[in-house]
Order: C-alpha cells, then sequence, then structure tokens
C-alpha cells in the first residue's frame, strides 16, 4: 500500500524538477538500464530508447522478461533483479525522462 503513495509522489516531483535534476533523482537501479538504453537516439540501434515512454508499458515489459514470458539473453537476469516497486519506480522516472 506505501507504493501506491510513494509512486505518485516520485512521478510528481519529477515532472516538476529540470532535466538535470530528475537525473540526479535516479531510482535506485535505473543506471543499470541507462548502460544500454541510451538516452540519445543511436541510429539502426536494435536497443529501444526507454526515455519518455509509459510507464505502464515499461512495467509490463520488465515483468515479462522477469517471467520469462519474453526470452532474453541479458533483460530477464536483469528484471529478475527487481521487485515490483522498484520496478514501478523505475518505470515513472523513465516515463518522466524527456522523450
Amino acid at each position: 500500500m506505501r507504493h501506491r503513495l510513494l509512486l505518485p509522489a516520485l512521478a510528481s516531483a519529477l515532472l516538476l524538477a529540470s532535466p538535470v535534476e530528475a537525473a540526479d533523482m535516479s531510482p535506485p537501479g535505473a543506471s543499470s538500464c541507462t548502460g544500454c538504453h541510451s538516452a540519445k537516439r543511436i541510429a539502426d540501434s536494435v536497443i529501444p530508447r526507454i526515455a519518455g515512454r509509459k510507464a505502464s508499458d515499461i512495467v509490463q515489459f520488465m515483468r515479462e522478461y522477469r517471467s520469462g514470458a519474453w526470452p532474453s539473453s541479458v533483460m530477464g537476469r536483469i528484471a529478475k533483479g527487481f521487485d515490483d516497486q522498484q520496478i514501478d519506480a523505475i518505470a515513472a522516472w523513465f516515463a518522466a525522462q524527456p522523450e
């Protein structure tokens, strides 16, 4: 129940913050995403950008990778390291980033 209150507060804080401040406020674990998912567009990259995507999409994808519903070589292992609350916070943060 506590995470239902925390998530809107985090999303609001990120939306009100400048891009530099928002980057500084990234939740634990978000840095494990930015190593592959670039903030800049990269021509011909097979790894999608996730900044600015809908949080609900990011949550769905992460949970599907975690459960094994989507086979992967790397994402499944990364997603298994996060619980639902962490995934929700990471998704809210990426959704608040400029596209």
